[in-house]
């Protein structure tokens, strides 16, 4: 009793951690909510397969003994089938496996609730650096907590709810030793540091780079030489650790392209005369004002109010700007100001105490550095990306840029606060539509990549109807077809290699998948095949062809001899899951042409016997 009484009491004390709690309450539901909703798709399968293999077989491997899952051709292992990418998603993923089982809720889980402790990193970030100002922590906790965006890459099987994780923790852990001095929070600065690289091994960079680049904005001139020397031994020991670890999966020292896994194809060189760097710059920019995570209305007025504010800290000295008429009064020594800037000051004079620091008293450089921290982590993160850029209708994946996204949103929740103040009701609404809808973006709104149509609308309700009403997609169709027709380990062949990842994960105890690489992949073939790697890896007759949309005229020609269409499944060729709000759908997409399903004829079995 007297426990309740006292957390009662601390809740009228502040009342608004006490609403921060209620929505972060609601933010774990919607985080937790039937994972299981819609099947894995490619990036998760990269990650839940090796995820798989990790618990079954003890090391990080894409080869599970009787299927192969290594990227486009091969560039996501190195020869010793050991996955090139940042492990520790693996590791995450597979202690979801072995808790929660083998499934899509297992595989998401953690990295759900490693999204959930991210935002209470980023509460605690508020609470340094905005102590005297619970509403605005508030309105900013809110816009990240009920963030459909945010969520959406929180509920998968991926580095995205780790990265913010980090990059939350990171921010406090700095602060924390700044203000204490206390060694122990530098050691916790180079764990997460250490973490943040492992998780993901660009935008783990990007993390420590963008803290490095904040602290020289902010802390440099205090910094004593004992405390550079800490923080370069800090960024040397992450190095290091990374370097090393790259070295151990090939991806350094060796004959392979370190970005190799990055890219699927050569899209050749960029063609374009502004140069490649800030090419990338204009891109993130355009693309996080397009996607709303920056509203292009909300950053006009701040950026003019900055302007204001500064201007009434540090105003002009009087009479400056009448060089040429006042010239005659500074001659006869006392000079009076102009005319205007006497009625400006008289004006100010007069005006309410309390309206002539409603604005000089929010908290703009606070709320600056939280920004400037996502900014240049965006920044950093355009620049080290090596994803095409050049060609038509292409836009830098959002997901490389998630850990910005609770800390640019700051700047709506400092705009809610400025119009609470000037009117609750007012403030209220335009806190409403910034939060439930996306039209702080319109019209420059993002289009979706799969139907090219504007990505407005109202995210969080699409958000949480979609969780309670799964469908079905691609992947669920597929193999339920193969699993209800398919014999065991008939031969598999599916035509765009992303697509076939998703099957394997799925099917791999029940049919085999062939063709995942050819004569010109990364890993050789001798090699490989002294592995135990089978012959139908390169290539083979498959007893079954899959075709994700339509087929070409030249394919056709090429297997009409030795194949029957079996059936067209009437679902959308192409997963519709991805995190990113671009690449999501609320909702199924019609089918179209479907998915085509050839079956070999028993002829072209026999004429092969």
């Amino acid at each position: 009793m007297l426990g309740s009484k006292t957390l009662a009491e601390r809740m009228r004390a502040e009342p608004y951690a006490a609403l921060a709690l209620c929505l972060f309450l609601v933010t774990a539901y919607a985080s937790l909510a039937n994972l299981g909703y819609v099947s894995l798709w490619a990036d998760e399968i990269l990650v839940s397969f090796p995820a798989r293999n990790l618990l079954q077989q003890g090391d990080i491997l894409g080869w599970d003994g009787r299927n192969l899952v290594a990227g486009p051709n091969g560039v996501h292992l190195n020869e010793d089938l050991r996955d090139v990418g940042p492990p520790l998603q693996y590791f995450l993923t597979a202690a979801g496996f072995a808790v929660f089982g083998v499934n899509e809720t297992g595989a998401r889980i953690l990295h759900a609730l490693a999204g959930l402790l991210a935002l209470g990193f980023f509460h605690l970030v508020l609470r340094q650096h905005l102590p005297d100002h619970p509403r605005l922590r508030l309105f900013i906790f809110a816009f990240g907590a009920w963030s459909a965006q945010l969520l959406l890459y929180f509920r998968h099987a991926r580095y995205y709810a780790v990265a913010v994780l980090c990059m939350m923790a990171l921010f406090y852990c700095y602060e924390c030793y700044w203000r204490s001095r206390k060694p122990a929070w530098l050691a916790a600065v180079t764990l997460i540091g250490v973490l943040a690289f492992f998780n993901h091994y660009a935008a783990g960079t990007a993390t420590m780079l963008s803290l490095g680049v904040w602290h020289l904005a902010f802390r440099a001139r205090a910094t004593t030489p004992r405390q550079w020397l800490a923080f370069g031994a800090c960024g040397a020991l992450v190095g290091a650790l990374g370097l090393a670890y790259l070295r151990f999966v090939g991806l350094v020292g060796g004959d392979r392209d370190p970005t190799a896994s990055f890219l699927t194809a050569d899209f050749g060189d960029y063609p374009g005369t502004v140069p490649l760097p800030l090419f990338r710059l204009w891109f993130c920019a355009r693309d996080l004002f397009a996607a709303d995570w920056i509203s292009w209305p909300v950053f006009l007025w701040y950026v003019g109010m900055l302007v204001i504010v500064w201007r009434r800290r540090h105003p002009s000295p009087s009479g400056q700007e009448g060089a040429g008429s006042h010239s005659g009064h500074r001659a006869r020594g006392r000079s009076r100001p102009p005319k205007r800037a006497r009625r400006a000051r008289r004006r100010k004079q007069q005006r309410p105490a309390s309206k002539k620091t409603a604005d000089d008293s929010l908290p703009w450089l606070p709320v600056s550095r939280i920004l400037l921290m996502g900014a240049v982590f965006a920044a950093i993160s355009a620049l080290l990306s090596v994803q095409p850029i050049w060609l038509p209708r292409m836009t830098l994946d959002l997901r490389y840029y998630v850990p910005a996204l609770p800390l640019l949103l700051a700047m709506k929740g400092l705009f809610a606060e400025f119009m609470w103040r000037k009117s609750k009701l007012v403030g209220a609404l335009v806190g409403a539509v910034l939060l439930f809808t996306s039209l702080g973006a319109a019209p420059f709104n993002i289009p979706s990549a799969l139907t090219q149509k504007p990505t407005l609308g109202s995210h969080p309700y699409l958000f949480l109807r979609e969780i309670h009403r799964p469908y079905r997609d691609f992947i669920q169709v597929v193999s339920d077809y193969l699993l209800q027709h398919a014999a065991q380990d008939d031969l598999v062949h599916v035509t765009h290699h992303v697509r076939r990842d998703e099957l394997t994960f799925y099917l791999t105890d029940s049919v085999q998948f062939c063709g995942v690489l050819d004569e010109n992949s990364v890993l050789p073939r001798e090699e490989l095949e002294s592995l135990g790697l089978p012959p139908r890896i390169w290539g083979c007759s498959p007893d079954w062809i899959i075709v994700p949309g339509p087929v070409q005229e030249a394919y056709w020609e090429q297997i009409k001899s030795d194949y029957d269409l079996d059936t067209v499944l009437g679902v959308y060729h192409f997963t519709t899951q991805r995190a990113e709000i671009n690449r999501h759908e609320f909702e199924p997409l019609p089918a179209e042409v479907g998915v085509q399903v050839f079956r070999r004829k028993q002829g072209a079995k026999q004429r092969e016997n």
